[in-house]
């Protein structure tokens, strides 16, 4: 795909000007002569880039065209590296020492001045050329032109499955009519027209519900043994890493013998017959029943792998890309549309039946004027090398090149970068970002700052489809929980990394080298020298390290980097940071995680040009060098969690250029109000604190004074941290609770509000952090003067009782916080309708036309978020907006409709936008109103891996159960008023080995349940297993019909009520291999009509010794229920239905020790009862007043001697109304 390679020297030449631009314009000292090539260099490329234009367009065609502006863009990176040079020797910090130049700073300005002529000189050889191609001159504006990156869009996945219905139902039929016990199924077709999305189907299809299930990414690098442990790792769940084939099928054997499997192939690359014939004979071992789908872009694999005809995917009809291109546009909002319309359809022809190409061309058209659409059609990227494309197994769609070739110069760079990154890898937006200001991609330029530069091309490139937001699970907890990740189609990292061509190597393929022209290289040893990888070390720009968490990085993998400008050991095992990083003076990003050393090298602050640095988690580092002003340009500085930290040195004040400064969980340092005088600069600023510090640890006493210089301030995080910057009287007296302090109300309040008179001078703040500080007592007036502020977080603020009014008239402010803020007057929150109220939101329907209050929850990004009254939301595109799935913070989620209400939108419609993030731990979800849930929810364990707890209360439609059963790691769950389930079958199980780990099961009010068969085909030669194999708590309230078959659930406490026909149940003898007799121990039945004699359920709980017995007026028994109560040790009898006596059969529980009674009336036979009870040791009884006088008597305490504690009381009311509740 070398026809668009050509493309990124424009971009590179204008990175080179900027970067001229900026040391002309400094007052940086030079020879006159250096001074004078520089400005003849920024001519010359001016004069260049006028054609750049004309010459990318032509290179499309034209070879001579692309190898002439392959030389010109190698040029621009070695020109850009003697600047490098020189502004590293001309650094202000070097002419502290001007009294010691010698002769060698004259000779380092000589050398570079010759440099440069060199470069000069050959770069006008390279331009001379330009003439001879007769290039025409671009006399238009270059303004980079965005989208308004608030315009929604249609939901990828979405796009990707149109018209994709009927193919899954022949797949389908193809599956089913094979009565083969091996059945290979390969799905073939172009990248990007929906293989994986319909496999994706297969996997999920209630069809396959019996099965055990594998989902394996092949990709392009094929590892049989890899392939092999994933299938081991995927059907035992434990991690498996055998490297011996025998081994591996050996274990496959015994495993998958008499299963029944589906496995997903996605991606195979390989076409070696005999590497084939080794896959087909692992899938063949252990007989069994086994479907097998395997998808790839290659007929030929398919034809080789098939046992059944393989399945060829279409192309998209032109109608369906019209429909996607129509969307992507927003087409329907143009006011020019009828003219377009013919034009649309013909560019929709041209997307190959493709829906991602049909994506990033729709969005690419949506900012284009009528003449730019009719030039997009007549382009010559569809037509050129379209015979080459069809054949390439990395074929690209002319319509991802075309763009690509739309796109601006420098987001043509930062896309480019991308590739980069491995493929499938999840890449972290602001570590993006970061890295392409580092290479000088983005610079602010006018109003926009580098990080708003940064969000927009970010933007653009979502809004294109070239990246995608990521589901990856943050494994390893390499990242905060709350930062987003992309990640890029496969197809689309293919347009990537054939633009840069020579320029990237990925030490992951074999055998890989990077040549002469590599500048950006990921290696997977840290502990080799770099130029063992690479021919030409000193070019590298990048380097990232990746899966080395267990390799102790070396000096000698990055030391002859010269030129290196990112380097990235966050994969590396880092225990000390080597000393050789002194020599990367051109470096300007270092990401060094968790160093495990005490002290960082000297020699790092001889890194001048080093604007981003990230230690954080570095639990073992005690200070920072003394010289660490010295690096002048550093903007961004994590220290988080280097906690041993007790001083900042003397220089620290020196780093006046910070923007970004996160010192979170520094809860030693001292110095930081000194510093932050002076760092006028910053714009993002983490105190938090996360738990209360010892009491004489004033570390940030001070701040005060100083916070209100910090004039810039955008993020200010404040958490825990009243308690560090007020001193705590010595008379003040701890509370009760852990950890918590109070002092007087007075004094709080006026040193509170002087600190926020302070805070609230800070005109450009958009996000304050004050949670979990006790401090608090009122938020006064003056923060009402913060009108940019869009989020505030007071949540744990458990001593906030008021807020002020001025909250009223602050137009930005979006998210209100106030979890946990107990005192506050609910009231008072009533007024604060114009922003999200967290954690609980209601949504407010808009007056007429217009949209809800939903889109207020856009920047909320909470730990706990409820939200309300979701029939009022008026479209999808506002649930769209809010884009749920990237809020990676939140873990307790709580969606709820109101009953009955009217509604604007189907509650299919908007749950199917509503997808949680995959950091989710507990969701519960209430009132949704409709027979179906959408696919996300049936594919539950795929897009919430992490869930613990699900709640699922009153789902009147619901008639049946998602399959929740291969949730890893569910512990409890509830489901409460879905009346129309009735029955809970093996379906709910989702597959084989469900319910692993689920402790606590609730079935409240589900009136129409009849049937609860317990047990499940686990695929093992038609072995039975419970449902619930480590069931703990059982409850089941208000079902009257429901009667559990064939056997009893194993759960040690069991709570019975109002469901009578569960205790009519009788156990089956069955076959199950977790089902022996039942460990309950804990029963309590309450509100049941049934006789106690027909307590069917009692022979089966031999273990049983506790037993409550709540409102159940019968209590008339039989022998055989004294005999299967022989082992009970402590029954507790409630009545409150005026019950007079205690049954005599009592007396002969012989076992029993603990005796609780309330509320009898009388006394009827409790002395013949008591005294046949001579192993009881305690004696209770609560609102028994005749029991409890009789009990008082002297003459009948002695009756009462055997037992060693007697309680008659009517007890502590908030027992009582504990028990009731």
């Amino acid at each position: 795909m070398t026809e668009i390679g050509g493309m990124l020297a424009s971009a590179v030449l204008k990175v080179v000007t900027q970067q001229i631009g900026s040391v002309i314009g400094s007052q940086v000292r030079m020879q006159r002569n250096f001074s004078d090539d520089l400005e003849k260099l920024r001519m010359l490329l001016e004069s260049v880039e006028a054609v750049l234009k004309d010459a990318e367009r032509r290179s499309i065609k034209d070879a001579a065209v692309r190898l002439w502006l392959e030389r010109l863009k190698n040029s621009m990176y070695d020109i850009s590296n003697v600047i490098d040079e020189f502004e590293a020797n001309t650094k202000p910090a070097a002419r502290k020492f001007a009294i010691m130049v010698s002769c060698h700073t004259v000779v380092s300005k000589i050398t570079m001045a010759n440099k440069m002529k060199k470069m000069t000189e050959q770069l006008e050889t390279i331009t001379s050329q330009h003439r001879s191609f007769s290039f025409t001159t671009d006399i238009r504006s270059n303004v980079q032109r965005f989208v308004d990156v608030r315009e929604t869009s249609s939901n990828v996945e979405e796009a990707l499955i149109v018209g994709r219905i009927e193919e899954k139902h022949k797949i389908m039929a193809s599956l089913c009519k094979s009565m083969a016990q091996e059945i290979i199924l390969p799905i073939y077709g172009i990248g990007g027209i929906g293989k994986t999305t319909l496999a994706q189907w297969v996997f999920n299809c209630s069809h396959f519900k019996d099965y055990c299930k594998v989902w394996i990414y092949v990709s392009q690098k094929f590892d049989l043994n890899k392939i092999g442990n994933s299938i081991l790792s995927q059907i035992s769940e434990e991690q498996i890493q055998m490297t011996e084939r025998q081994m591996i099928n050996n274990r496959l054997g015994k495993l998958l013998a008499g299963k029944k499997i589906l496995i997903i192939l996605d991606d195979l690359w390989e076409k070696d017959p005999s590497q084939l014939a080794d896959l087909q004979c692992m899938l063949k071992v252990g007989g069994g029943h086994k479907v097998v789908v395997v998808t790839t872009r290659d007929e030929e694999i398919a034809m080789k792998m098939c046992t059944v005809e393989p399945f060829k995917m279409e192309p998209l009809t032109n109608d369906l890309c019209w429909t996607i291109v129509k969307q992507k546009c927003a087409f329907e909002f143009r006011a020019d549309k009828e003219r377009l319309e013919l034009i649309g359809r013909e560019i929709a022809k041209k997307c190959g039946g493709v829906a991602l190409a049909a994506q990033s061309i729709g969005y690419m058209l949506q900012s284009m004027t009528y003449d730019e659409w009719r030039l997009v059609k007549n382009s010559d990227i569809w037509n050129i090398l379209a015979a080459e494309d069809a054949s390439s197994p990395h074929h690209v769609p002319a319509s991802l090149k075309l763009s690509y070739s739309s796109m601006p110069p420098l987001l043509k760079l930062c896309f480019a970068y991308c590739a980069t990154f491995p493929k499938g890898h999840s890449i972290v937006k602001d570590d993006l970002i970061h890295q392409w200001s580092s290479l000088g991609f983005i610079k602010p330029v006018n109003i926009f700052s580098t990080r708003q530069l940064g969000e927009n091309y970010v933007s653009h490139l979502l809004g294109m489809s070239f990246l995608q937001y990521s589901k990856s699970d943050l494994t390893g907890r390499l990242h905060d929980k709350d930062v987003t990740l992309f990640t890029m189609h496969d197809l689309v990292h293919d347009l990537a990394r054939s633009i840069m061509a020579n320029e990237v190597l990925d030490a992951s393929k074999n055998g890989s080298i990077g040549g002469s022209s590599c500048l950006y290289a990921m290696l997977t040893d840290c502990s080799k020298p770099l130029n063992l990888s690479v021919i030409s070390p000193a070019k590298i720009r990048t380097l990232r390290f990746l899966d080395c968490g267990k390799i102790v990085v070396c000096g000698a993998a990055f030391s002859s980097a010269k030129y290196l400008r990112v380097l990235d050991l966050s994969e590396c095992s880092i225990q000390k940071l080597p000393h050789s990083i002194g020599r990367l003076k051109y470096l300007r990003y270092l990401n060094a995680p968790r160093m495990q050393d005490q002290m960082i090298p000297k020699c790092i602050t001889k890194l001048s040009k080093l604007n981003y640095l990230n230690l954080r988690g570095s639990s073992k580092l005690l200070a920072l060098p003394e010289s660490m002003g010295n690096i002048e340009d550093l903007l961004h500085l994590d220290l988080s969690g280097c906690w041993r930290i007790e001083k900042l040195p003397k220089s620290f004040v020196e780093l006046t250029s910070l923007v970004h400064l996160d010192l979170s969980q520094c809860y030693m340092v001292d110095g930081i109000p000194e510093a932050l005088r002076v760092f006028t600069k910053l714009q993002y600023l983490n105190l938090s604190l996360r738990y209360w510090i010892q009491a004489d640890r004033q570390h940030l006493r001070g701040l005060p004074e100083v916070i209100g210089n910090l004039t810039k301030l955008r993020y200010l995080n404040l958490s825990w941290c009243m308690r560090a910057i007020f001193a705590v009287p010595s008379t003040d007296k701890i509370n009760s609770s852990p950890g918590r302090c109070s002092i007087s109300e007075n004094s709080s309040t006026d040193q509170t509000d002087s600190f926020m008179d302070h805070i609230s001078t800070l005109s450009n703040l958009e996000h304050l952090d004050l949670s979990e500080n006790i401090y608090l007592v009122s938020i006064p007036e003056c923060v009402g003067s913060l009108r940019k502020l869009h989020t505030l977080d007071l949540s744990g603020c458990d001593e906030l009782a008021r807020l002020p009014d001025s909250m009223v008239e602050m137009d930005s402010l979006k998210i209100l916080n106030v979890k946990g803020c107990h005192e506050l007057d609910n009231s008072i929150l009533f007024r604060f309708n114009l922003f999200a109220l967290l954690p609980h939101f209601v949504v407010h329907a808009g007056d007429g036309e217009s949209s809800s209050n939903f889109v207020l929850l856009q920047h909320a990004n909470p730990d706990e978020l409820q939200i309300s009254r979701i029939e009022n939301v008026k479209s999808t595109e506002e649930v769209q907006s809010i884009k749920l799935v990237e809020k990676q913070r939140i873990v307790e989620l709580k969606l709820e409709w109101t009953a009955y209400a009217e509604k604007f939108v189907d509650d299919l419609e908007v749950l199917g936008e509503l997808v949680p993030p995959s950091t989710l731990k507990k969701f519960e979800i209430q009132g949704y109103n409709c027979v179906d849930f959408p696919a996300w929810v049936l594919d539950i364990s795929h897009y919430l891996p992490n869930l613990v707890s699900i709640m699922m209360v009153h789902l009147p439609k619901c008639n049946n159960l998602p399959p929740l059963g291969q949730l890893p790691n569910l512990q409890s769950l509830v489901l409460e008023r879905m009346h129309n389930i009735m029955k809970i079958d093996e379906g709910f199980t989702g597959g084989a080995r469900a319910f692993l780990r689920l402790e606590r099961l609730e079935l409240t009010g589900m009136e129409g349940l009849e049937e609860w068969t317990t047990i499940y085909s686990s695929g093992e030669d038609g072995t039975n297993k419970l449902m619930f194999p480590n069931l703990e708590i059982l409850r089941i309230r208000d079902c009257p019909k429901l009667r559990l078959k064939p056997c009893l659930p194993r759960a040690a406490y069991w709570v019975i009520w109002n469901s009578d026909n569960v205790l009519l149940t009788q156990g089956e003898s069955v076959t199950c291999t977790s089902a022996s007799s039942s460990p309950v121990t804990t029963l309590d039945v309450g509100s049941c009509e049934l006789p106690l004699h027909q307590w069917r359920l009692l022979h089966h709980l031999p273990a049983l010794c506790k037993l409550t017995i709540s409102d159940c007026n019968d209590l008339t028994s039989s022998s055989d229920i004294i005999r299967a109560l022989s082992s009970l040790q402590s029954l507790h009898i409630s009545s409150w239905r005026s019950m007079a006596s205690l049954p005599l059969w009592l007396g002969e529980l012989n076992s029993l020790k603990k005796f609780e009674i309330w509320g009898f009336k009388g006394i009827g036979a409790f002395l013949e009862i008591i005294q046949q009870l001579t192993n009881l040791k305690e004696l209770q009884t609560v609102f028994c007043p005749e029991l409890k006088q009789w009990c008082e008597s002297k003459e009948n305490k002695l009756k009462l001697a055997h037992i060693k504690e007697t309680v008659h009381t009517l007890l502590a009311i908030c027992k009582l109304l504990l028990f009731l509740h």
